[in-house]
């Protein structure tokens, strides 16, 4: 048995209790926004219609003892949409009928990451993929994090496993050491899709402390699980897993856990697994080349391997792949930041571009800032968010340049994105883990 398999043990033991003597302890860490009227109105997104009943109907609904009532109260707010509607939410997270639990955590996310433009968002976890950077920076009641860190305890899986994908969504590192828990304790639910949704959460939260339990869970019986928790320990970029992923690599190789294990030590990029990427950026499968790419990037040994690197492009067949070898050569200081822009508008590679361009950072804020003029408003929308996340004087100063944007999809990213770098700006550090 692993040596954190006791400690976990015993910490999910407890799990019920500390469930709800934590709960009031947890905080809300995403977003402290102004809360002017100008400064709500400037993330309001496009098209966002007022709704009736009025709200103070709605929220007497919301307590009255007739269930039929309570599910008007929740299409009403659903309908409604917008953060006045989340202490409400709150509410009927703790309802007695579990339909309506599942329709309170659904529009808890709604209002978070409203569907992008021509696209609908099916289910929690598509939600959580699309918030990595499309999230609206709502402020957070304090009610709705502790119903949320409640409902991870519910009796209904569906809840269970759609209330850690809402805490991914709404919160953001560092996350208190309660919530931490409580986020980690689901790693061990008995349901499967819950295991799921909180491994990646824990990844995309980066709780560092869950390194050990994820590493743990690689075994676990459920393929998908195990994907999950390397993907995770790949976030996380856990130097401690190195040893385990490795293991799994050279056990699979050519299966999902095989590739899953690659990519997480690309992420990770850890030195000594460079002689491994330098191995896998000859295998004959695209994946592996990919995260071989993506390791030697993060190792800095991609400036050694610059020139192999652009004599290889030119027979490189894969885009997936190219574009992982233009982030290693942009990471090295080489000419590749162009193609992980010009990336953006290939709808298959865009959401990799996008992370690769946010990873780059500051060196490339000029190379990246000069695309607000491009002729597509996908890509000045992207440019947007990307600025928005790299933060920074000069991200600040090329937003405020785009001042006359016409495309209101891409001025809403532009607001969003103005505020999460004045609110970098005004936040203390994170503390340590």
């Amino acid at each position: 048995m692993p040596p954190y398999a006791d400690r976990h043990r015993l910490m999910v033991s407890g799990k019920a209790g500390l469930r709800q003597r934590l709960c009031g302890a947890a905080t809300a860490v995403l977003v402290v926004l102004a809360s002017s009227a100008a400064g709500a109105a400037a993330l309001v997104p496009p098209d966002q219609a007022p709704a009736s009943p009025p709200m103070p109907q709605v929220a007497q609904d919301v307590e009255n003892p007739s269930a039929k009532v309570r599910r008007q109260a929740l299409r009403a707010l659903r309908e409604r949409g917008g953060p006045e509607t989340l202490p409400l939410f709150a509410r009927l997270l703790a309802d007695a009928e579990p339909d309506i639990r599942e329709g309170a955590l659904a529009g808890v996310i709604g209002v978070y990451v409203p569907p992008p433009p021509k696209r609908s968002i099916d289910g929690a976890a598509e939600a959580f993929q699309v918030a990595r950077f499309r999230v609206e920076l709502w402020p957070l009641p304090d009610e709705l994090s502790r119903a949320l860190v409640k409902a991870l305890a519910d009796d209904w899986p569906s809840v269970r496993r759609d209330a850690a994908y809402a805490l991914g969504i709404v919160l953001t590192p560092p996350v208190s050491d309660a919530v931490a828990f409580e986020i980690m304790a689901s790693l061990s639910d008995r349901e499967p899709s819950v295991r799921i949704a909180a491994a990646r959460t824990l990844g995309h939260l980066q709780v560092r402390s869950a390194g050990v339990a994820l590493v743990g869970r690689i075994n676990d019986d459920d393929l998908d699980v195990r994907l999950a928790s390397m993907n995770a320990l790949g976030d996380l970029r856990d130097e401690g897993s190195v040893v385990a992923l490795t293991d799994q690599f050279r056990f699979y190789v050519r299966g999902s856990a095989g590739r899953a294990a690659l990519s997480a030590l690309g992420a990770v990029g850890q030195e000594s697994s460079v002689p491994l990427f330098e191995a896998q950026t000859a295998s004959g499968y695209p994946a592996h080349r990919w995260a071989a790419y993506e390791g030697l990037a993060r190792s800095g040994r991609a400036a050694a391997a610059a020139p192999r690197i652009e004599a290889a492009m030119a027979s490189e067949k894969d885009p997936r792949v190219l574009l992982a070898m233009a982030f290693a050569l942009a990471s090295a200081g080489r000419d590749g930041v162009n193609r992980v822009l010009d990336a953006l508008t290939d709808r298959d590679r865009a959401d990799a571009a996008l992370a690769y361009l946010v990873e780059l950072g500051r060196p490339h804020v000029a190379a990246i800032a000069a695309r607000l003029g491009d002729p597509n408003p996908v890509v000045r929308e992207q440019i947007a968010i990307a600025l928005g996340f790299i933060g920074g004087p000069e991200a600040a100063a090329a937003l405020k340049g785009a001042s006359g944007e016409s495309d209101p999809t891409v001025r809403h990213a532009l607001d969003v994105a103005q505020v999460r770098i004045t609110r970098a700006t005004a936040e203390p550090a994170p503390r340590a883990h």
